[in-house]
C-alpha cells in the first residue's frame, strides 16, 4: 500500500482540528477507560460445548463423505464392468459386422449363381421345347401309320422285303421317339432340380440373413444400454463427486471454526501480520509527535466501501463521538483496542464477538480529509500505538 502524507493544515486549521481531536481523545479516554473497568475478561477459546458440537459436525461430515465415497466406488466398479461388456459388445458387433460382409458377398455370389441357373433353366427350356415339337411330330407322323396298319395288317403287302423296310423304319422311329421321350424326362427333371436347389439355396440365405441382422439389431440394443448406463453411471459419479467436495469444504470451514475456537487468540502474536481495515489511499500517516498528535490512521475510501475488523475481538461501542462521527470500538483482550471512526452506518452490537476480516461497517464521510474514508487508532492500555507495527505489508 502506497503511503501518501498531506501537508500539514494551516495555522488556524491546526488549531481547530486540534481542538476537536483533544476533546474527542478525552471522550475516547474515558470510554475506554470505562469500558476496561466493566469488561472482566475476554473469552479466548469458544465454550467446551461449542468445540464439541464442531467436532461432532465434523465427524459426522467426515461418515458422510465416507459413505459417498463408498456409493462412488461402488460406481466406478460398475463403470469399469460396463465398460468390459461394452467392449465385448462391440468386438461381437465387428463380428457381426464381418459375417454381412460374407454375407453379402455370398449374396452376390447367389445373384451371379441365380442369373446362371436362369439362364440354363431358358436354355433347357428352350431345348425341351424342342424336344416336345419334335415328340409331337413324331406322333403325328406314326399315328396314321399305325391306324393304317390296324386297318390292313399285313394283308396289303407285297413282298418281305417292303414288310421289313416298314418294320425296320417303324422301329427306327419308335426309338427316336423314346429317345426323345427319355430326353425330354431328363431336361423336366434337371429343370425342377435346380429350380429347387436355387429357392433352398435362397431360403437358407435369407434365413441366415435375417439370423444375422436380428444378431446385430441385439447387439445395438445391447450396446445403447450399456452407452445410457456408462451416461447414468457418469452422471452419479459427477453429482457425487461434487458433493463430496461440497461436503469436504463444510469440513474445512469447521476445521477453521475449530481451530478458531482452540488457539490462542493473543493479539501480541499477530503483530506484523493483522490485515487492514480497509484497501484506500492514506491521507495523514501515525504521528504523534504532530501538533496536534496524529494517533491513528486517515485513509481515503469510496463510498459506503466496507470497513473489516483487523482481529477477533468484542464489540464494545458503536455509536457516535463528537468528533468522530460514527464510531466502532473494538476489545481484542489484554488491554488492546481498535477504533473506526467517521463510519456512515454499522451492523454490529454491543456486546457481539466478531471474526477477524469480518465486516463492521461502511466507510462515512470524512470531514478533515474532505473524502469518504475513515479514521482508525490503535490503543494498549489506553495508550494509542503505531499501526503499522501490526499491520500486514499488503
Amino acid at each position: 500500500m502506497k503511503h501518501k502524507l498531506n501537508k500539514p493544515p494551516g495555522k488556524a486549521g491546526l488549531q481547530g482540528h486540534g481542538l476537536i481531536m483533544n476533546i474527542s481523545r478525552e471522550a475516547l479516554t474515558w470510554f475506554l477507560v470505562l469500558l476496561a473497568c466493566v469488561l472482566l475478561s475476554f473469552p479466548q477459546k469458544l465454550r467446551a460445548s461449542h468445540q464439541e458440537d464442531i467436532e461432532a459436525e465434523i465427524e459426522a461430515r467426515k461418515e458422510e463423505i465416507s459413505r459417498h465415497k463408498s456409493v462412488l466406488e461402488r460406481l466406478s466398479a460398475r463403470e469399469r464392468e460396463v465398460y468390459s461388456q461394452l467392449a465385448q459388445t462391440e468386438d461381437r458387433l465387428d463380428e457381426i459386422s464381418d459375417k454381412l460382409d460374407q454375407q453379402e458377398q455370398r449374396l452376390v455370389e447367389l445373384q451371379s449363381r441365380e442369373a446362371d441357373m436362369l439362364d440354363r433353366y431358358e436354355k433347357l427350356n428352350r431345348e425341351r421345347e424342342k424336344t416336345l415339337k419334335r415328340v409331337k411330330g413324331l406322333v403325328s407322323d406314326l399315328w396314321p401309320i399305325y391306324l393304317e396298319s390296324r386297318a390292313q395288317g399285313l394283308a396289303g403287302m407285297d413282298e418281305w422285303a417292303q414288310l421289313d423296310r416298314r418294320i425296320s423304319w417303324l422301329q427306327a422311329v419308335h426309338q427316336e421317339m423314346n429317345q426323345a421321350l427319355s430326353l425330354l424326362r431328363d431336361q423336366s427333371r434337371e429343370l425342377a432340380a435346380n429350380m429347387k436347389e436355387l429357392e433352398v439355396a435362397r431360403s437358407d440365405f435369407e434365413s441366415q440373413l435375417d439370423r444375422v441382422n436380428n444378431l446385430k439389431d441385439q447387439m445395438l440394443d445391447k450396446k445403447l444400454g450399456f452407452v445410457r448406463e456408462l451416461q447414468e453411471i457418469r452422471a452419479q459419479k459427477l453429482a457425487g463427486q461434487e458433493l463430496v467436495e461440497e461436503i469436504m469444504g463444510v469440513i474445512d470451514s469447521l476445521n477453521y471454526n475449530l481451530k478458531s475456537a482452540t488457539i490462542d487468540r493473543d493479539m501480541k502474536s499477530f503483530q506484523g501480520d493483522l490485515p487492514w481495515p480497509a484497501q484506500g489511499r492514506i491521507v495523514q500517516a501515525f504521528n504523534p509527535s504532530n501538533n496536534p498528535p496524529h494517533n491513528g490512521l486517515s485513509i481515503s475510501l469510496s463510498e459506503n466501501a466496507p470497513v473489516r475488523a483487523i482481529s477477533w475481538g468484542k464489540v464494545v461501542h458503536n455509536d457516535t463521538l463528537r468528533g468522530f462521527g460514527r464510531v466502532v470500538i473494538i476489545f481484542h483482550g489484554d488491554d488492546y483496542y481498535s477504533l473506526y471512526a467517521y463510519l456512515s452506518g454499522s451492523n454490529t452490537s454491543i456486546g457481539q464477538e466478531v471474526e477477524q476480516g469480518e465486516n463492521i461497517g461502511t466507510a462515512g464521510y470524512y470531514p478533515q480529509i474532505n473524502s469518504h474514508g475513515i479514521y482508525f487508532e490503535l490503543r494498549f492500555k489506553q495508550k494509542p500505538i503505531n499501526p503499522y507495527q501490526w499491520l500486514g505489508k499488503s
